[in-house]
């Protein structure tokens, strides 16, 4: 059953999503299932998620890939924080206490609010771009 599910006459559905770039290469961008590749891992960012808002230091995170050459992904958490003494190490310490170390954000961003959609759901795709404005700033 698992197998008819992603493999049919139009071939094999791995789930990723990609974009063909005006010469015809194609660049995967992303999962259509949100799982991460992390060093070999498969990853839902939800578990991370929810460890780290177990934490109390956050009120809304999201866990995000961000493409590297050599593990795939690596994780960055956006994340608002309760209050202005929070720390990206502090986060980072509670989260290396409750999780394996490849599912540990190797950085944390803060924001004052995450981007979300109509139906108020958190916006993946605007938290990257969020994510790239504080990079290029």
């Amino acid at each position: 059953e698992a197998t008819r599910r992603v493999l049919d006459e139009q071939g094999y559905h791995t789930g990723d999503l990609a974009r063909r770039d005006d010469e015809g290469y194609f660049y995967v961008v992303g999962r259509n299932d949100d799982l991460l590749k992390v060093g070999g891992h498969r990853i839902n960012p939800m578990e991370i998620e929810d460890a780290l808002m177990e934490s109390d230091l956050l009120t809304e995170v999201v866990v995000q890939g961000v493409p590297d050459r050599l593990l795939g992904h690596k994780l960055v958490a956006i994340a608002v924080a309760r209050n202005d003494a929070c720390k990206e190490n502090e986060v980072l310490s509670f989260c290396a206490g409750r999780l394996p170390k490849y599912k540990v954000p190797g950085r944390v961003a803060f924001a004052r609010a995450l981007p979300k959609s109509p139906s108020g759901k958190v916006d993946r795709g605007r938290c990257l771009e969020l994510l790239e404005r504080a990079r290029s700033d």
